[in-house]
């Protein structure tokens, strides 16, 4: 026998991190700098309009409030398909049937998409 014949043989295993995760991780790190760049526009606007005064009893708390609750009427709104009479969001844009643009959509906000 050989003196090593009693040592434990250590091994080591190494994680290669998959193809899925790296790609999870290029996401992620996408939607973090979206984010950022979004709030620096966002400090940036408030800025401006702070600093010209635009308007002077401006509470933004409630304007979110009040965004926040125009997007849930916008995103609840329903409507029927002139072209197969199926019932769609309007939000969509697009019936989800026949695939032909919903009547109205042409005024669904910038902020929906």
């Amino acid at each position: 026998m050989s003196e090593n014949s009693n040592e434990t043989e250590v091994k080591t295993v190494q994680s290669n991190p998959t193809l899925e995760s790296e790609v999870n991780s290029a996401r992620i790190n996408a939607l973090e700098l979206k984010v950022e760049t979004l709030s620096l526009i966002t400090e940036s606007m408030w800025n401006i309009v702070k600093d010209h005064s635009l308007e002077d009893s401006f509470d933004l708390k409630s304007e979110m409030a009040k965004v926040i609750g125009q997007r849930e009427e916008r995103s609840a709104e329903k409507v029927t398909c002139v072209h197969c009479g199926s019932e769609e969001l309007l939000i969509s844009g697009i019936c989800s049937q026949c695939s032909e643009p919903l009547k109205g959509s042409d005024g669904i906000s910038v902020f929906d998409y």
